[in-house]
């Protein structure tokens, strides 16, 4: 089911206008608004064309999650976002709830994340935050092409000697690559 990602901006508009200095946590509404923030990230639809206005807010509100996830501890994170209860990764060489518990048993749990938090955001299983980070790499790939710079799939696609095309479609429908 398809979410309207309009009503993730309205939670959080009405979260920062109920909130009263001095009576509520402060912290605890930049969390609750990070949350938002990432569902309003992950439900936005997608359009083809896109400006480099557009990129650079987006880029801005992914920042800005990624620097409220910094400042987080990893207990704080957890309750956000829970830990996917996904058991079978060692079968699927795949990431799942035993390596993110192996992961976090290695974090002070009462500590922000600090500058760390894409490791952490990696490690971490849970479909919101592999979401995130997947949009996170799509804008900055298209960033980055809006620069005229390849973008990171390029950039490995090169590293590794593999020769890239892109798909064009022009105005009467036909597709060609180069």
């Amino acid at each position: 089911m398809k979410v309207n990602h309009l009503l993730y901006l309205k939670a959080a508009k009405r979260l920062t206008l109920n909130f009263q200095f001095g009576k509520d946590d402060a912290e605890e509404i930049i969390r609750k608004l990070a949350f938002y923030l990432v569902r309003f990230i992950n439900s936005k639809p997608k359009t083809e064309i896109v400006t480099i206005e557009e990129v650079k807010s987006e880029l801005s509100l992914e920042l800005l999650a990624l620097q409220i996830f910094s400042q987080m501890t990893p207990r704080q994170f957890m309750y956000f976002f829970p830990i996917k209860k996904f058991y079978k990764g060692c079968k699927y060489s795949a990431k799942d709830y035993y390596t993110t518990k192996e992961m976090l048993s290695k974090v002070d749990m009462d500590q922000p994340i600090g500058d760390n938090v894409i490791d952490f955001l990696w490690d971490y299983v849970n479909d919101d935050i592999e979401d995130f980070l997947v949009n996170h790499m799509l804008t900055i790939s298209q960033m980055r092409r809006l620069e005229g710079k390849p973008t990171l799939a390029e950039e490995i696609a090169k590293e590794l000697g593999l020769k890239t095309y892109r798909l064009y479609q022009d105005g009467q429908g036909k597709k060609y690559s180069c």
